[in-house]
């Protein structure tokens, strides 16, 4: 069994390489070749916290089972800040005809690239051509892979940072300064929620807000919003007046309308009509093109809730450069052995 660590993932992933196993995922999804996923999602109270494990395959041989924990610090009832998370996450690749692991990998970066590559994929298709500001609200861990994963499908000329921290904010966004990748992006913290909204042509939500977030009211005519949190059926990113203006994709669509409160309470409500969804994002990726716009809706958004194609894909791509590569550490399960392996020419990517 192949041990890939948190550097090991790092190295084995790049933008391009993640963008295009999300967007082979969706389209799987959406054209049912992907079987439906295995989830448990099981939550405490006392202390706070939480384990979400899910299982998918592709119709071949490879299964992937990923459990995703995470806790927080301190007590909401009586703490004066809300208690900081934490988590962590572990991946297992089997090989589900011998019954045997190929690899355990190390997955909190690995969630990070696999999450706003998906973010990328569906901006590639559906975000305005020649953007200037890219908002994003939320500050926190998946926050720089948002930016990094979409500045590399759009050329932004300015990124603005919205989070309910200030100062993490601004540590974000000199941290993202620094990077190559974004050199020349004027990259600023945005303490006015409505403001940020104003000024975006993506908007990228990435928090773990229960309730709306910006007025919907603020934002132009023409943006392209992703919704990457409040995947709970009772938590909202966004307020009712946004909904109705929205052409919605999504990434699953029964999972969408049913755990994301976004969708699911405004269905419910009446606010979000049926017809506003155009489907699954993969079905928009296969064909290339994007239906048309209907008079009254003039937001579009993708809704990404994650899906376990992403893992099964993605995590299929990282073994493969992993083997080719010689990188991580070979386990023996019968005698306990760890054995290095040597560093070999990598060549081209896959």
């Amino acid at each position: 069994m192949r041990l890939l660590s948190e550097r090991d993932i790092e190295r084995l992933i790049d933008p391009a390489a993640a963008i295009a196993a999300s967007a082979e995922a969706y389209r799987r999804q959406a054209a049912g070749e992907m079987p439906a996923p295995g989830r448990l999602d099981v939550l405490r109270t006392d202390p706070k916290g939480g384990a979400l494990v899910l299982a998918g395959h592709s119709f071949d041989h490879r299964f992937v089972v990923k459990t995703n924990i995470h806790a927080y610090a301190g007590d909401a009832a009586t703490d004066a800040a809300k208690p900081a998370r934490t988590a962590s996450s572990g991946l297992v690749l089997w090989d589900g005809v011998a019954c045997v692991p190929l690899a355990h990998m190390a997955t909190s970066s690995f969630n990070d690239h696999r999450t706003a590559a998906g973010f990328a994929a569906a901006a590639q298709l559906l975000a305005p051509p020649a953007p200037h500001t890219l908002a994003v609200f939320g500050a926190g861990k998946i926050a720089p892979a948002t930016v990094l994963y979409l500045a590399t499908v759009r050329r932004f000329a300015r990124v603005v940072l919205v989070g309910r921290n200030v100062e993490r904010a601004r540590g974000l966004a000199a941290q993202l300064a620094a990077r190559p990748e974004l050199d020349g992006i004027d990259i600023t913290v945005e303490t006015d929620a409505a403001t940020a909204a104003t000024e975006a042509d993506v908007i990228a939500t990435v928090t773990t807000a229960e309730t709306p977030i910006f007025p919907g009211d603020a934002v132009r005519s023409g943006t392209f919003v992703i919704l990457g949190g409040g995947n709970r059926p009772t938590h909202r990113e966004v307020d009712d007046g946004f909904m109705r203006r929205a052409r919605v994709f999504v990434d699953h669509f029964d999972g969408a309308t049913t755990r994301a409160g976004d969708l699911a309470l405004t269905l419910a409500s009446g606010v979000l009509r049926p017809e506003q969804i155009f489907g699954e994002i993969g079905a928009a990726l296969a064909s290339g093109e994007v239906p048309p716009t209907v008079p009254g809706l003039d937001i579009t958004v993708f809704k990404s809730i994650g899906i376990a194609a992403q893992d099964v894909i993605t995590a299929g791509m990282v073994y493969d450069r992993a083997v080719r590569d010689a990188i991580g550490l070979e386990f023996d399960m019968r005698d306990g052995s760890v054995v290095p392996l040597a560093a070999a020419d990598p060549g081209p990517s896959p």
